[in-house]
């Protein structure tokens, strides 16, 4: 579905959607930077990507599926593994650098929408729909980038500790694991379920309608 039939009801919400979107990508990104440069690799702050500048991220073709479909991607944060401390404990905690940045931001986003509606705010309140994007795309990055298909962070945290046969397949994985991932986001509904499950769990462990606040009213 294109951003504009998502918000074809009240387009004005693309603007804290798009937002609530930047913020996520640029601290999972920065987060993965930041987690290289503690282990002894300063490549991402030589080449001016330890930053929490959204411009510094964008990525080309990411961007313009984030302005199509209101969903997109970063350019991944350099990072060079012969610079790592603590070895594949350390390409680990670098991979997994992201994804826990994008949990940890859902939750607190969590208690700022229980805290605004505590208030008396509105569910249609812009703050109130800002926090609950942020919660959704946050989730939504959280489950998809563990995934691991190449070159999500699920593969290479997977690629850290994966048994010595892995190297027989791992050559297919990295040069075809973007096709796999796009066939699977634009072909199937796999993806999309696993998401839906996950947020429906997290909605129940916080007592938060999690669905009904990012897109009711749309």
């Amino acid at each position: 579905m294109l951003l504009f039939q998502l918000f074809q009801n009240n387009p004005a919400l693309i603007i804290p959607w798009l937002f609530a979107l930047l913020i996520a990508i640029t601290v999972h990104e920065f987060s993965h930077g930041y987690a290289a440069y503690k282990l002894g690799d300063d490549t991402a702050e030589s080449a001016g990507r330890l930053t929490l500048n959204p411009l510094k991220h964008l990525d080309l073709f990411g961007s313009l599926f984030l302005l199509l479909v209101g969903f997109g991607w970063a350019k991944p944060v350099p990072v060079n593994l012969f610079k790592i401390k603590k070895g594949n404990l350390g390409q680990f905690i670098v991979s997994v650098a992201g994804i826990f940045a994008n949990l940890v931001m859902a939750i607190i986003s969590i208690i700022f929408v229980k805290f605004l509606i505590s208030s008396g705010f509105s569910e249609l309140n812009f703050a109130v729909k800002f926090f609950a994007f942020l919660i959704y795309i946050n989730l939504a990055l959280f489950i998809f980038n563990l995934l691991p298909i190449a070159p999500l962070d699920g593969y290479r945290m997977f690629e850290a500790f994966a048994p010595r046969a892995f190297s027989r397949f791992a050559p297919f994985m990295e040069q075809w694991g973007f096709v796999i991932l796009i066939a699977l986001v634009f072909l199937t509904n796999i993806i999309g379920m696993l998401i839906g499950v996950f947020i429906y769990f997290f909605s129940l462990v916080f007592n938060l309608p999690i669905f009904s606040l990012a897109f009711g009213g749309l």
